[in-house]
């Protein structure tokens, strides 16, 4: 049985050690971003008390020298603040949605949405992976957008259409 709860608490550390290594090149790549997205990750509630509660497992499992959890429990909660830093937008190499970033030469199409609910914001979506992302920036910034997608040779469509 210890074996097993060993393998646990390695494969833990393992999935929350990763996570934080994904969110730590996303905050490196976010630091050339050229056209900001407006969406960003807000620090919720429940982002608070989820990190919160791994801080006192953190605790009761210190005060009982349980130190075979405490790699894992100190990723989880590293990767619950790190997510809450990551930004979205444009940048020279391509754009970043999120933790995923994707290059020029893998996008096939993008096009301008307009917000029924603001005026000041205009929807970007782009087709790339055979997926469709979203990206919503200022409208005084779509002539900029414009103009790199067409230095990096990405069409405009008019409908994105989904395999």
């Amino acid at each position: 049985m210890d074996v097993w709860i060993g393998v646990l608490a390695f494969v833990l550390f393992l999935g929350f050690g990763t996570a934080v290594m994904v969110c730590v090149n996303a905050i490196k790549r976010q630091s050339g971003i050229i056209i900001k997205s407006r969406i960003k990750h807000k620090i919720g509630g429940m982002d608070v008390i989820i990190a919160n509660l791994g801080l006192v497992v953190f605790v009761i499992l210190m005060y009982f020298h349980l130190f075979l959890f405490v790699p894992a429990i100190l990723c989880f909660v590293l990767f619950i603040v790190l997510s809450t830093q990551i930004q979205s937008g444009l940048t020279e190499d391509g754009a970043m949605v999120g933790t995923t970033f994707i290059d020029w030469e893998f996008m096939e199409g993008y096009k301008f949405v307009n917000d029924e609910t603001d005026s000041n914001v205009v929807i970007l979506k782009i087709r790339a992976n055979r997926r469709q992302y979203v990206l919503v920036c200022d409208r005084k910034d779509k002539k900029e957008i414009n103009d790199i997608f067409e230095q990096n040779y990405v069409n405009q469509t008019q409908v994105i259409k989904l395999d």
